[in-house]
Formats: C-alpha cells, sequence, structure tokens
C-alpha cells in the first residue's frame, strides 16, 4: 500500500493465513512502526509503551477505549506524535469478501426510470434481518417492473443543497436576509420536459412520486438538467401536499419561508455497501397545478 495509512483495517488483520496489514516499509515519514499495524485501542497502546504518553487525565478517559471512542483525545494524540495512523495501515483490497459483491458490480436504484437496467443489473437480495435498516431489495424492485412504474414516472428526481440553507433548512430560512434570497421551493425542469406538460417558468407545479405522495413547487425551467432528470432542494418545510402549516408552528416560530419538503416525495431504498440511503433520489411525474 503505497503511502501507508489510507485503509482502515476494520476487516480483521489475516484472511486464509496471509496479512491483511501493510508490508514492511509501507509506512509513512518518521512513522515509530515500520509495518503495518490494526486500528489503535488501549491494548496496543500499553504493548507498545506508549501509555505513559498520555497525561493522567487522557489515561482515565481512554481506559477500555479505542481511538474512535476515545474522547479525551489522548489515544488519537499519541498515536499520531509517533507517526502512525490511528485508524491502522493496512491493504488495499480488490476483493472485499464481507460485501455482498466480493467485486464491485452495479445494483441499478430501487426506484429506477430504466426498466433494462433494473433488469440487467437488479438489486441486492432481500436480507431476513438488517439491524435497524430496510430488508426488502429485490422484491420492492420487481414490483415496481411488475407495475411499470417508469412509464407512470419517467423522471429521474434527485435533491441536493442550495448555497443558502443547510440541513433541514430551519435555522437558515429563519435567518430573513438568507430567506430572501430563496424565497420558495423549487424544481428544476429542462424546457423541453416543461414544453411538454404546458409548463411555463415559475409555474405552480405538482412533483408526484410512487409513493402516492404530491409537493407543490415552483418550476424553474432550465437547461441545468435533461429532459429526463430533475431536481429539488431538500432544505424546505411547513408545507404538506400543498397546504401552508404555519398555523400549526407557535406564534413567532416559523422560519421566514416555508415550502414543500422534497423527502416528502422520495423513496424507499438503502446501499448495503456504502450504507447510504436511497432516498436522496426517486422517480417522478410533473404535472402544472390546476
Amino acid at each position: 500500500m503505497e503511502g501507508g495509512g489510507n485503509f482502515r483495517a476494520n476487516f480483521g488483520v489475516e484472511r486464509e493465513g496471509k496479512s491483511l496489514l501493510a508490508e514492511d516499509g509501507s509506512c509513512s515519514k518518521g512513522s515509530a512502526i515500520t509495518t503495518g499495524y490494526p486500528e489503535f485501542d488501549h491494548v496496543f497502546v500499553k504493548k507498545l509503551g506508549w501509555w505513559d504518553q498520555l497525561t493522567e487525565d487522557e489515561k482515565k478517559l481512554a481506559e477500555g477505549k479505542n481511538w474512535k471512542t476515545d474522547l479525551s483525545g489522548g489515544i488519537q494524540r499519541v498515536v499520531m506524535k509517533n507517526g502512525c495512523h490511528p485508524f491502522g495501515n493496512a491493504k488495499a483490497r480488490a476483493i472485499v469478501w464481507n460485501f455482498p459483491d466480493a467485486i464491485p458490480v452495479h445494483r441499478e436504484a430501487l426506484y429506477s426510470t430504466n426498466a433494462a437496467m433494473m433488469r440487467k443489473y437488479p438489486t441486492s437480495a432481500d436480507k431476513k434481518n438488517f439491524w435497524r435498516l430496510p430488508t426488502l431489495y429485490k422484491t420492492v424492485q420487481d414490483q415496481n417492473l411488475n407495475n411499470k412504474l417508469y412509464e407512470k414516472f419517467p423522471i429521474i428526481l434527485t435533491s441536493g443543497r442550495l448555497v443558502e440553507y443547510e440541513g433541514g433548512g430551519d435555522e437558515t430560512r429563519s435567518n430573513p436576509w438568507l430567506a430572501e434570497l430563496q424565497q420558495e421551493n423549487f424544481v428544476e425542469i429542462n424546457p423541453k420536459a416543461a414544453a411538454d406538460r404546458g409548463i411555463k417558468n415559475w409555474d405552480y407545479v405538482w412533483v408526484k412520486s410512487p409513493t402516492g405522495a404530491k409537493i407543490k413547487v415552483r418550476a424553474l425551467v432550465t437547461e441545468r438538467v435533461d429532459k429526463e432528470t430533475a431536481f429539488i432542494p431538500f432544505h424546505f418545510a411547513g408545507w404538506w401536499q400543498g397546504n401552508d402549516l404555519r398555523k400549526y408552528y407557535p406564534e413567532g416560530a416559523a422560519p421566514v419561508v416555508l415550502g414543500e419538503a422534497v423527502n416528502t416525495a422520495t423513496t424507499y431504498g438503502y446501499d448495503q455497501v456504502t450504507m447510504m440511503q436511497e432516498t436522496k433520489t426517486t422517480m417522478c411525474q410533473i404535472e402544472k397545478f390546476a
């Protein structure tokens, strides 16, 4: 592993009799350990004779901990002082045996507008148990194929951030200067897709999703997206499927601007490998508000 320390040894330190740690000499410049090493915990630090480099207060908090759970920062500080990486020094893996696909392959989204890709690159199999996370994958995708959702919802909907707001936007939309810059939630739609639907720039539209949900937003007609894609920011809240919920806020608590939450329309899904939910994108249909 060139450079050292770029891969965390959280998959064990040996497999089939072969070390998964970096080879001799694969270490950072000035490292006190010139071979591979696992992630650091209180036991490893003591075995190396580095424990007394922690302060007495750090020792109290670091006892029984590893570099991730030591809130004193002592383990991290001492490990880096000795030129090492707290998370370990391991080899890169081309075959990842503890992932659903040992060698990564494409898995099409559960809610996809591309039927051919779903058939050619189906999602992972359902899981009986998966901690507190979704367990149905192939079942949901097959249902979507059988119901031909790709015909009813032909536009890929993706969501993301605006410069002016952060997170759910409750704090930043309460700032009058930022609120003035982005006063309403909107969907970016391509001019061709808009023309096909009789939509003009800044019309109100319904964005409908396979869940049966619909959100009312402005149409921002732009070539920044293609005719098969739409974009909605995720910083808005306080509207629900066209209804302004301002009356439910305590007096003086509502942000300066409210709008539909895009997550009302997004759908189910989870990627087991990246540990990321599929709920920031989906498929949709866009119709002029009537």
